[in-house]
């Protein structure tokens, strides 16, 4: 039996990346899996894939409408919803002062307004089946500050805020909400934006190093798996103690700065 028999799952931004491993792995331990993304042909080859616990529906994470649609498709194919992923979300790499008014508002729009508007659509189906658990990507991004991301990294500051506002209002019907914090800028955590097999040398200290080194027959897109078992964790009755949480995945960049010549260096 694995950590999700029985449940039913919608996962979004589905077709690719962090999106596309978390689905695999929720079927791998169980759970029948909706995978929703607007790319439509990668997301149907996705779940053909995964099989006959997978189904995809079209979805646009910020149009109402979509939402209403992908619920009630999941509810005649599987019964209803126990868990969601809000993953899907765009990146917009570009100086403040670049940034135009409707570039913000897109980044706003899917990254943050995509994750309310999924909550809200999920939630009566969550009640009615005694409870369940959402899960909200947001970033390490939204922890911290950086250079070149502020539309990126408001929207992410913004998930988190989200999350714990929708866990004290739903923790009642016995849905629990949670964040997962990856390390979206290092490309060897495998964020789908920045793929590749990176130099380590510009990594912030030599603990990171170590840790992000992918060991001896470890792809480095292996990484993403680290999210996704966080994810697992979360969505799983593993963790019915566990809402309102920030649970960063990071190799240690947000732990704080390697001073050479201290002690322990």
């Amino acid at each position: 039996m694995g950590r999700l028999a029985g449940k039913v799952a919608i996962v979004t931004g589905a077709a690719q990346g962090t999106g596309e491993v978390v689905a695999r792995l929720f079927a791998e331990e169980g759970a029948r899996v909706v995978l929703g993304d607007v790319k439509q042909d990668a997301g149907r080859r996705v779940a053909e894939e995964i099989g006959e616990a997978a189904r995809f529906v079209p979805l646009d994470v910020t149009r109402p409408e979509d939402w209403a649609r992908c619920v009630e498709e999941t509810t005649q194919a599987f019964g209803g919803v126990d868990v969601l992923v809000n993953n899907a979300a765009i990146l917009l790499l570009a100086p403040l002062t670049q940034v135009s008014r409707e570039d913000f508002l897109r980044i706003v729009e899917v990254n943050q307004l995509g994750p309310f508007l999924g909550i809200q659509a999920v939630f009566e189906s969550m009640k009615a089946r005694g409870g369940g658990s959402i899960v909200n990507i947001s970033s390490t991004d939204g922890i911290k500050g950086m250079n070149g991301v502020a539309a990126y990294a408001s929207s992410k500051w913004g998930v988190r805020g989200l999350t714990k506002s929708a866990a004290i209002e739903l923790g009642r019907h016995r849905i629990r909400v949670n964040a997962v914090c990856p390390e979206a800028g290092n490309p060897n955590m495998s964020s789908p934006f920045m793929p590749g097999n990176p130099d380590l040398s510009a990594v912030p200290h030599q603990m990171m190093q170590a840790i992000l080194k992918a060991p001896e027959g470890r792809a480095p897109t292996s990484r993403i798996r680290d999210v996704a078992n966080m994810v697992l964790f979360l969505a799983s009755d593993e963790s019915l103690s566990c809402t309102a949480g920030d649970f960063v995945v990071d190799a240690g960049l947000t732990a704080g700065a390697w001073q050479k010549g201290a002690p322990g260096a």
